[in-house]
Protein backbone atom coordinates (compact mmCIF):
# COMPACT_ATOMS: atom_id res chain seq x y z
CA UNK A 1 0.00 0.00 0.00
CA UNK A 2 1.25 3.17 -1.13
CA UNK A 3 0.62 6.48 1.83
CA UNK A 4 2.84 8.88 0.22
CA UNK A 5 0.80 11.72 -0.53
CA UNK A 6 1.61 14.11 -3.63
CA UNK A 7 2.37 17.05 -1.68
CA UNK A 8 5.26 15.13 0.38
CA UNK A 9 6.38 13.52 -3.06
CA UNK A 10 6.93 17.24 -4.11
CA UNK A 11 8.90 17.58 -1.01
CA UNK A 12 11.19 14.71 -1.58
CA UNK A 13 11.74 16.30 -5.64
CA UNK A 14 12.57 19.43 -3.88
CA UNK A 15 14.82 18.42 -0.75
CA UNK A 16 16.63 16.97 -4.01
CA UNK A 17 17.67 20.13 -5.15
CA UNK A 18 19.59 21.20 -2.28
CA UNK A 19 23.19 20.30 -2.21
CA UNK A 20 24.34 18.19 0.77
CA UNK A 21 27.46 19.52 3.34
CA UNK A 22 27.84 16.24 3.58
CA UNK A 23 26.62 13.41 1.53
CA UNK A 24 27.20 11.02 4.24
CA UNK A 25 25.22 12.60 6.37
CA UNK A 26 21.19 12.30 6.92
CA UNK A 27 19.02 13.89 3.92
CA UNK A 28 15.43 13.24 4.61
CA UNK A 29 13.42 10.53 6.06
CA UNK A 30 10.81 10.11 3.42
CA UNK A 31 11.31 7.95 0.50
CA UNK A 32 10.44 8.16 -2.98
CA UNK A 33 6.96 5.74 -4.17
CA UNK A 34 7.77 2.70 -5.09
CA UNK A 35 9.43 2.83 -8.76
CA UNK A 36 10.18 6.39 -8.58
CA UNK A 37 12.75 8.66 -8.49
CA UNK A 38 15.08 11.59 -9.39
CA UNK A 39 17.68 12.81 -10.79
CA UNK A 40 19.93 15.68 -9.97
CA UNK A 41 22.80 17.76 -11.23
CA UNK A 42 24.32 20.82 -9.17
CA UNK A 43 26.95 23.10 -8.78
CA UNK A 44 28.32 24.07 -5.02
CA UNK A 45 30.90 26.50 -4.90
CA UNK A 46 32.60 28.14 -1.14
CA UNK A 47 35.05 30.79 -0.58
CA UNK A 48 36.83 31.87 2.28
CA UNK A 49 39.40 34.30 3.75
CA UNK A 50 40.06 32.65 7.20
CA UNK A 51 40.44 29.44 8.69
CA UNK A 52 40.83 27.47 12.08
CA UNK A 53 43.99 26.54 13.14
CA UNK A 54 43.15 23.89 15.93
CA UNK A 55 40.31 26.50 17.27
CA UNK A 56 42.15 29.84 16.40
CA UNK A 57 40.82 31.54 13.44
CA UNK A 58 43.23 33.40 11.60
CA UNK A 59 43.16 34.53 7.92
CA UNK A 60 44.59 32.51 5.07
CA UNK A 61 47.09 35.19 3.94
CA UNK A 62 48.38 34.80 7.61
CA UNK A 63 48.34 31.07 7.23
CA UNK A 64 50.13 30.55 3.69
CA UNK A 65 52.81 33.54 4.12
CA UNK A 66 50.54 35.53 1.71
CA UNK A 67 51.26 33.03 -0.91
CA UNK A 68 46.96 33.29 -0.63
CA UNK A 69 44.47 35.12 0.29
CA UNK A 70 41.36 33.53 -0.16
CA UNK A 71 40.40 29.57 -0.38
CA UNK A 72 37.78 28.55 -3.29
CA UNK A 73 36.33 25.44 -3.71
CA UNK A 74 34.33 24.40 -6.61
CA UNK A 75 32.07 21.18 -7.40
CA UNK A 76 29.80 19.62 -9.85
CA UNK A 77 27.90 16.92 -9.06
CA UNK A 78 25.17 13.99 -9.80
CA UNK A 79 23.07 12.55 -7.54
CA UNK A 80 20.07 9.73 -8.09
CA UNK A 81 17.34 8.26 -5.48
CA UNK A 82 14.86 5.59 -6.36
CA UNK A 83 12.39 3.88 -4.67
CA UNK A 84 12.47 0.27 -4.29
CA UNK A 85 9.26 -0.48 -2.03
CA UNK A 86 7.19 1.09 0.50
CA UNK A 87 9.73 1.03 3.05
CA UNK A 88 13.44 0.76 1.01
CA UNK A 89 15.48 3.31 -1.11
CA UNK A 90 18.55 3.55 -2.77
CA UNK A 91 20.73 6.79 -3.69
CA UNK A 92 23.81 8.12 -4.93
CA UNK A 93 26.09 10.72 -5.35
CA UNK A 94 28.89 11.29 -8.00
CA UNK A 95 30.89 14.46 -7.91
CA UNK A 96 34.18 16.25 -9.70
CA UNK A 97 35.88 19.33 -7.52
CA UNK A 98 38.69 21.78 -7.67
CA UNK A 99 40.29 23.44 -4.85
CA UNK A 100 42.17 26.81 -5.49
CA UNK A 101 44.34 28.33 -2.53
CA UNK A 102 46.11 30.91 -4.56
CA UNK A 103 49.64 30.18 -5.00
CA UNK A 104 50.65 28.58 -2.18
CA UNK A 105 48.34 25.14 -3.27
CA UNK A 106 45.62 23.61 -5.96
CA UNK A 107 44.10 20.43 -6.63
CA UNK A 108 41.20 18.69 -8.23
CA UNK A 109 39.63 15.21 -8.97
CA UNK A 110 36.44 13.30 -8.65
CA UNK A 111 34.99 13.14 -5.09
CA UNK A 112 34.17 10.70 -2.75
CA UNK A 113 31.05 8.99 -4.28
CA UNK A 114 28.26 7.79 -1.57
CA UNK A 115 25.52 5.03 -2.78
CA UNK A 116 22.89 5.14 0.30
CA UNK A 117 19.88 2.51 1.09
CA UNK A 118 17.49 3.78 3.30
CA UNK A 119 14.74 1.74 5.35
CA UNK A 120 11.93 3.60 6.29
CA UNK A 121 11.18 1.91 9.72
CA UNK A 122 8.23 4.14 11.13
CA UNK A 123 5.40 5.57 8.61
CA UNK A 124 3.68 8.75 10.07
CA UNK A 125 1.18 8.48 7.38
CA UNK A 126 0.32 4.69 8.90
CA UNK A 127 0.86 6.17 12.36
CA UNK A 128 -0.94 9.27 12.71
CA UNK A 129 0.58 9.72 16.17
CA UNK A 130 4.65 9.14 15.12
CA UNK A 131 6.83 10.65 13.29
CA UNK A 132 8.34 9.44 10.12
CA UNK A 133 11.57 7.21 11.05
CA UNK A 134 14.35 6.15 8.69
CA UNK A 135 17.52 4.23 8.89
CA UNK A 136 20.51 4.87 6.30
CA UNK A 137 23.44 2.91 5.32
CA UNK A 138 25.97 4.23 2.99
CA UNK A 139 29.27 3.00 1.11
CA UNK A 140 31.33 5.94 0.72
CA UNK A 141 34.06 5.28 -2.33
CA UNK A 142 37.57 7.01 -1.75
CA UNK A 143 38.35 9.66 -4.68
CA UNK A 144 41.23 9.91 -6.88
CA UNK A 145 42.98 12.62 -5.42
CA UNK A 146 45.69 13.57 -2.76
CA UNK A 147 43.99 13.87 0.83
CA UNK A 148 47.19 14.73 2.38
CA UNK A 149 47.91 18.23 1.57
CA UNK A 150 46.33 21.71 1.96
CA UNK A 151 43.76 21.36 -1.05
CA UNK A 152 42.47 18.05 -0.76
CA UNK A 153 39.02 18.25 -1.93
CA UNK A 154 38.72 15.54 0.51
CA UNK A 155 39.28 12.99 3.01
CA UNK A 156 40.28 10.48 0.22
CA UNK A 157 39.24 7.45 2.31
CA UNK A 158 36.63 4.91 1.45
CA UNK A 159 34.26 3.39 4.11
CA UNK A 160 30.66 3.44 5.55
CA UNK A 161 28.31 5.60 7.37
CA UNK A 162 25.08 5.08 9.47
CA UNK A 163 22.42 7.74 10.56
CA UNK A 164 18.55 7.36 11.64
CA UNK A 165 16.59 10.49 10.48
CA UNK A 166 13.51 11.58 11.77
CA UNK A 167 10.70 13.89 10.52
CA UNK A 168 7.30 14.80 10.64
CA UNK A 169 4.68 17.17 8.69
CA UNK A 170 3.08 19.13 11.36
CA UNK A 171 0.96 21.02 9.22
CA UNK A 172 -0.05 21.03 5.40
CA UNK A 173 2.59 23.71 4.76
CA UNK A 174 5.51 23.45 7.61
CA UNK A 175 7.89 20.20 8.42
CA UNK A 176 10.30 19.53 10.46
CA UNK A 177 13.35 16.79 10.26
CA UNK A 178 16.67 15.80 11.33
CA UNK A 179 19.31 13.54 11.96
CA UNK A 180 22.67 11.88 14.18
CA UNK A 181 25.11 10.18 11.65
CA UNK A 182 27.86 7.69 12.23
CA UNK A 183 30.78 7.82 9.60
CA UNK A 184 34.23 5.51 9.89
CA UNK A 185 36.65 5.01 6.98
CA UNK A 186 39.95 3.79 6.35
CA UNK A 187 43.71 5.18 5.58
CA UNK A 188 43.50 6.60 9.13
CA UNK A 189 40.74 9.37 9.22
CA UNK A 190 39.31 9.63 12.72
CA UNK A 191 35.71 8.33 12.68
CA UNK A 192 33.29 11.26 12.41
CA UNK A 193 29.65 11.84 14.06
CA UNK A 194 27.40 14.51 12.10
CA UNK A 195 23.98 16.40 13.44
CA UNK A 196 21.64 18.18 11.42
CA UNK A 197 18.21 19.76 11.74
CA UNK A 198 15.69 21.11 9.84
CA UNK A 199 12.53 23.10 9.10
CA UNK A 200 10.40 23.26 5.71
CA UNK A 201 7.35 25.84 4.51
CA UNK A 202 5.74 25.62 1.55
CA UNK A 203 5.38 29.35 0.74
CA UNK A 204 3.43 29.27 -2.41
CA UNK A 205 2.23 26.50 -4.50
CA UNK A 206 5.90 24.53 -5.71
CA UNK A 207 7.69 27.30 -3.47
CA UNK A 208 9.73 25.32 -1.11
CA UNK A 209 11.64 27.52 2.08
CA UNK A 210 14.09 25.44 4.34
CA UNK A 211 16.07 26.48 7.02
CA UNK A 212 18.84 23.98 8.90
CA UNK A 213 21.52 23.81 10.87
CA UNK A 214 24.61 21.07 10.64
CA UNK A 215 27.43 19.85 12.36
CA UNK A 216 29.99 17.54 11.95
CA UNK A 217 33.20 16.23 14.21
CA UNK A 218 36.02 13.72 13.39
CA UNK A 219 36.99 12.69 16.27
CA UNK A 220 41.02 12.86 15.61
CA UNK A 221 43.72 14.14 18.16
CA UNK A 222 45.97 16.35 16.01
CA UNK A 223 45.56 19.67 14.97
CA UNK A 224 47.39 21.26 12.20
CA UNK A 225 50.58 23.11 13.10
CA UNK A 226 50.75 21.01 16.80
CA UNK A 227 52.46 18.54 18.10
CA UNK A 228 52.43 15.62 16.17
CA UNK A 229 51.53 17.24 12.88
CA UNK A 230 53.19 17.22 9.83
CA UNK A 231 51.30 17.84 5.96
CA UNK A 232 51.15 14.40 5.27
CA UNK A 233 48.72 13.89 8.11
CA UNK A 234 46.12 16.36 6.88
CA UNK A 235 43.54 13.06 7.02
CA UNK A 236 44.56 12.90 10.26
CA UNK A 237 43.65 15.86 12.27
CA UNK A 238 40.77 16.57 14.60
CA UNK A 239 38.01 18.50 12.62
CA UNK A 240 34.72 20.20 13.53
CA UNK A 241 32.48 22.27 11.41
CA UNK A 242 28.66 23.69 12.20
CA UNK A 243 26.87 25.33 9.12
CA UNK A 244 23.84 26.95 9.21
CA UNK A 245 22.18 26.96 5.92
CA UNK A 246 18.94 28.23 3.75
CA UNK A 247 17.20 27.09 0.94
CA UNK A 248 14.40 27.52 -1.82
CA UNK A 249 13.21 25.36 -4.80
CA UNK A 250 10.30 25.84 -6.49
CA UNK A 251 8.93 22.54 -8.74
CA UNK A 252 8.10 23.21 -12.07
CA UNK A 253 6.42 20.68 -14.80
CA UNK A 254 5.09 18.92 -11.46
CA UNK A 255 8.13 16.73 -11.84
CA UNK A 256 11.14 18.82 -12.37
CA UNK A 257 12.70 21.49 -9.78
CA UNK A 258 15.13 24.27 -9.72
CA UNK A 259 16.26 25.03 -6.10
CA UNK A 260 19.36 27.47 -4.38
CA UNK A 261 20.85 26.85 -1.38
CA UNK A 262 23.35 29.30 0.60
CA UNK A 263 25.07 28.31 3.95
CA UNK A 264 27.62 29.98 6.60
CA UNK A 265 30.54 28.45 8.71
CA UNK A 266 29.81 29.47 12.22
CA UNK A 267 32.59 27.55 13.95
CA UNK A 268 34.56 24.87 13.62
CA UNK A 269 38.18 23.70 14.27
CA UNK A 270 41.30 22.59 11.86
CA UNK A 271 38.78 23.63 9.12
CA UNK A 272 38.04 26.23 7.25
CA UNK A 273 35.86 29.37 7.43
CA UNK A 274 33.44 29.40 4.26
CA UNK A 275 31.67 32.85 4.38
CA UNK A 276 29.50 32.24 1.49
CA UNK A 277 28.32 28.50 0.27
CA UNK A 278 25.90 28.62 -2.50
CA UNK A 279 24.45 25.96 -4.70
CA UNK A 280 22.25 25.65 -7.52
CA UNK A 281 20.72 22.50 -8.72
CA UNK A 282 17.97 21.11 -11.26
CA UNK A 283 15.93 18.29 -10.22
CA UNK A 284 13.75 15.88 -12.51
CA UNK A 285 11.98 13.10 -11.26
CA UNK A 286 10.13 10.08 -12.57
Amino acid sequence: MNLFPNSIRTVAVCLMTLPAIAQAQSTSPWLPIPGSGTVSVGYLGQSADSAYIGDSKLPVSGITGGAASKYNRNSYGLNFSYGLSDAFSVDGSLARGRVKVGAADNASGLLDSVIGLNWRVLDEYENRSAPTITLRLTAIVGGNYDGAKLAAVGKDASGFGLAGIVGRQLTPTLRAWGGIGYENRGNNVPNAVSFDANVGFRALPGLDLTFGYASKKFDGSLDIGGPGFSPAEFQRVKEERQVIKLGASYAIAGNQSIGVSFGNVLDGRNTVKDNRIVGVNYTYGF
